[in-house]
């Protein structure tokens, strides 16, 4: 059954290789054109079909698998949520410890004014006033009395500031428990789930032929590696956010400095031009094979099937060059291979970190095309490899995905 795909996927390529496009007449072109597409849509209506003739356990495991991924990366969520929270609480406690004692101190420095001003007695501020030898005194009585009474004033304010500042606090540590607790009961279930679905998996496994137990193997290689590069690149947006608060404080320490020594000036970052070979999408983005556009995506839907974490650019892109949707910097570059020195999973593939919150992975690249290397620069519409079928693919194609925190979404509306 597998020949047979590989077969007929060979046709297609043999019908597009070998057409010849005569520039004779509008009419003769479009018929031409035409006749193709028929060819091609036959074809793919008899790899559909023989798809449908897996065993329903392969299908089966084929979910599972998905589902067991989806499982595993929830879980693995819960668990840096939770000891996200956890740190929370902790740092919480502790801002409420030290809130307690700052208005503990500023209770009992207002206590003690109250005292004095009862054990005063009844003088009031305008005796005190009236009492003065002369002008001078009035006057240094006067601003005595303001100062007086503006600390009283602003210690009962920063008594109530800090009264709210401590509810709040005391509210912020009782949902972040609840938080957690209901993280926790969540982590309990998936865990739960993915120990089912894997009992599950494995007694549908038992099932299967020969041949689809070696699929089951490559789909299931293919959910870890995917899991492994989502971690590392959540890892580099993690440490990217990490770098622009920090910059972010220093930005605004360093203006807050300027602004105290009333030194005005003004500077200007220039971030670099790019070249971009059209017209870039609202995103900034040009599309990632050149001379390409959506129309050589055979499914506009995302995803176009379950587990596919982007989309397929498969039409007419045979020896077309891949390039940078926008400018950034390389953060992978690689041959996902076996032992044996054979193609897995992405195959030949770059990830580029665009550096406003978005990286774009392109996968399945022809066998030694990539040009471009680890921790490289690059401008938009840069070439970084040519269209290929290296890893799990079945054909010639581009597969292009858009992440965000490291997660893959949809990447469609990113594309011009």
């Amino acid at each position: 059954m597998k020949t047979r795909i590989i077969s007929l996927i060979l046709i297609i390529a043999i019908i597009i290789g070998s057409t010849q496009i005569y520039a004779v007449t509008k009419s003769e072109l479009n018929n031409q054109n035409n006749d193709l597409d028929n060819k091609i849509s036959q074809t793919e209506d008899e790899i559909d079909e023989l798809n449908s003739q897996l065993s329903e356990a392969m299908k089966e495991v084929q979910d599972l698998i998905v589902q067991i991924s989806s499982y595993e990366q929830a879980i693995e969520e819960l668990n840096n949520q939770i000891n996200s929270v956890t740190e929370q609480i902790a740092e919480t406690e502790s801002n409420i410890e030290q809130k307690q004692k700052e208005l503990d101190e500023k209770q009992e420095l207002l206590d003690k004014r109250l005292i004095a001003l009862y054990e005063s007695g009844n003088t009031s501020y305008i005796e005190l006033l009236l009492s003065s030898a002369d002008l001078s005194d009035f006057i240094s009585k006067y601003y005595l009395i303001s100062e007086v009474a503006e600390y009283d004033t602003d210690l009962i304010n920063s008594i109530r500031s800090a009264k709210t500042e401590l509810e709040n606090a005391k509210t912020e540590l009782e949902n972040n428990k609840m938080t957690l607790e209901t993280a926790k009961v969540e982590q309990q279930q998936k865990q739960q789930e993915l120990e089912e679905s894997k009992k599950v998996k494995e007694q549908k496994v038992a099932n299967l032929t020969a041949e689809e137990k070696q699929m089951e193997q490559k789909l299931e290689e293919f959910e870890n590696d995917k899991k492994d590069i989502q971690a590392q690149l959540a890892e580099i947006a993690r440490q990217e956010e990490e770098q622009r608060k920090a910059a972010e404080a220093k930005r605004k320490a360093e203006e807050a400095a300027a602004a105290a020594k009333n030194n005005s000036s003004s500077s200007s970052i220039n971030i670099g031009s790019t070249s971009t070979t059209s017209n870039p999408s609202s995103y900034g983005y040009i599309f990632p094979v050149a001379g390409c556009s959506k129309a050589n995506i055979r499914v506009l839907s995302y995803p176009s099937y379950k587990g596919h974490t982007g989309i397929d650019v498969n039409i007419n892109v045979t020896g077309k060059s891949v390039v940078a949707v926008k400018s950034g910097t390389v953060v992978i570059s690689k041959a996902m291979k076996n032992a044996d020195g054979s193609y897995r999973s992405y195959g030949e593939y770059v990830v580029i970190n665009h550096h406003d919150g978005t990286m774009t992975l392109y996968a399945h690249m022809l066998s030694g095309s990539r040009t471009v290397s680890l921790g490289q620069e690059v401008s938009q519409g840069q070439v970084i490899g040519t269209v290929g079928s290296t890893g799990n693919s079945t054909g010639t194609h581009l597969h292009f995905e858009v992440r965000v925190g490291g997660s893959p979404i949809n990447p469609i509306s990113y594309l011009p």
